[in-house]
């Protein structure tokens, strides 16, 4: 069974990591022209970098959920992880040969320039690109910076790998002491907010997140589900309010306190909309997405970013939050009086509703090619407009940092429109072929795995 509103979350968090970066790329690029205008792109985008928590508390969510019916065993661990490598190698290989190419085209082969160096971090090019392309821990980014969570969910592959040859009844306990592991590792610092090591990615607390996303799984496949509705409300607010409130980027921020003011809200969310799916309940996605729309759309117009002081941020967070808690009562109120005097009306709307669905779960499936291409497409941009932005004619339209909003609206339109482009080719011509390819050729390898109930 798919879960539509968890593949819908995937993509609210492809969207975040993206309008992130289109902010962070539009500062860049107003500096380069020796301009001082503000980012328009900003508010609580400029936390967007949680979509990659929400990313790995879905990811320990769907390892669990998919292996609801698994048996423990060699030959049914290796299949899991046969299917996780397939998935995740291939289509990571792509946009990272491409990054590859360019930095041989545009600096050279013996990987001793500035710009090789600087990718690098001073290590010798081959072993830096083999690390790279393997997701190995480094004292580097990867070739293709984005590349550096995909070092973590290899790291959370192989885990639950090795807790699948243990049986299924153990995979609490087992799952809490890693929790234990991981903490205590982190509280002896022996974790850095990027892990460039493999004992800083062993207990990096990120990887909690990982944990509760299983823990959230397990609560589902278990038949766990209590006031899904409510909890999809509740939880879509507090992860709003972390959006809004964190300021700028730290060490503490990068380590424990993401984890407080996303990974949880974000756990919170999978559990609920999951207890959705099951239940068949989608209307309650309805006033979370207008709760969503009010408070990023007040939290934008204060002008408010990261930068900002901690007491004005606060204070902003609390009200565009209230206002967007309220805009979710008003969208329920007002259902239940179409449902009262109009239900006509109501089926109609709920129709539109979920076409927006199926929109949403149709981005959540391009959601990793997004996630690995986004960068590319807006680097590539970056420097159309740089170009374009040189004629005075054009400077309105394409000079960043230009007075008005023409500029920067064209580059955030641009730029979701082509990564959005980019992205379903890349998954209707490439991943998704490769995926039917891998399934077969994995029901061949180990076509006498038979999926058995859960033994109690």
């Amino acid at each position: 069974m798919k879960l539509q509103s968890i593949q819908a979350l995937r993509g609210l968090a492809a969207m975040l990591v993206l309008i992130f970066h289109i902010h962070e790329l539009e500062v860049l690029a107003i500096a380069d022209n020796n301009l001082t205008e503000r980012a328009w792109v900003g508010g609580l985008f400029t936390n967007g970098y949680a979509g990659v928590d929400l990313f790995f508390v879905i990811s320990g969510f769907i390892m669990v959920y998919v292996t609801r019916n698994s048996v423990s065993g060699l030959r049914q661990a290796a299949n899991f992880l046969f299917g996780r490598v397939t998935r995740i190698y291939p289509v990571w290989w792509a946009f990272a040969g491409c990054l590859t190419i360019y930095m041989f085209a545009a600096h050279g082969l013996s990987g001793q320039n500035a710009a090789w160096q600087k990718a690098s971090f001073g290590q010798p090019m081959v072993p830096f690109l083999i690390k790279s392309f393997l997701l190995i821990p480094q004292p580097a980014f990867p070739i293709l910076n984005v590349g550096w969570t995909l070092v973590h969910e290899v790291y959370f592959y192989i885990m639950f790998t090795l807790f699948m040859l243990a049986p299924r009844k153990w995979l609490p306990v087992l799952l809490g002491v890693w929790a234990a592991l991981v903490t205590g590792g982190a509280m002896m610092g022996l974790s850095n907010p990027v892990a460039m090591g493999w004992v800083s990615l062993a207990v990096h607390p990120m990887t909690l997140e990982f944990i509760l996303g299983a823990i959230a799984g397990l609560a589902i496949t278990n038949g766990l589900v209590w006031r899904s509705g409510v909890l999809t409300l509740v939880a879509s607010m507090l992860l709003m309010a972390g959006l809004c409130y964190q300021g700028q980027e730290s060490k503490s921020l990068l380590l424990w306190t993401r984890v407080l003011w996303y990974g949880v809200p974000a756990a919170l969310l999978v559990y609920a909309v999951a207890g959705l799916d099951l239940q068949a309940r989608h209307t309650w996605l309805i006033p979370a997405l207008f709760g969503w729309l009010v408070t990023i759309g007040l939290y934008q117009l204060t002008g408010l970013d990261g930068d900002s002081a901690d007491a004005a941020r606060r204070c902003a967070t609390i009200l565009t939050v209230t206002v967007g808690g309220i805009a979710m009562l008003i969208v329920i109120w007002f259902g239940w009086l179409l449902g009262q005097g109009a239900p006509e009306l109501l089926q109609r709307t709920r129709a539109f509703f979920r076409h927006v669905l199926d929109g949403a779960v149709k981005l959540g499936d391009w959601s990793f090619a997004l996630y690995l291409c986004h960068l590319i497409v807006l680097s590539g941009l970056r420097v159309v407009f740089s170009l374009l932005g040189r004629s005075d004619a054009l400077a309105p339209l394409f000079r960043l940092g230009h007075p008005g909003v023409l500029d920067n609206l064209a580059f955030a339109t641009s730029g979701i429109v082509c990564t959005l482009l980019v992205s379903w080719l890349s998954y209707r011509m490439y991943e998704q072929p490769l995926t039917v390819q891998f399934g077969r050729l994995r029901k061949s390898l180990f076509r006498q795995v038979q999926p058995q109930p859960t033994p109690a």
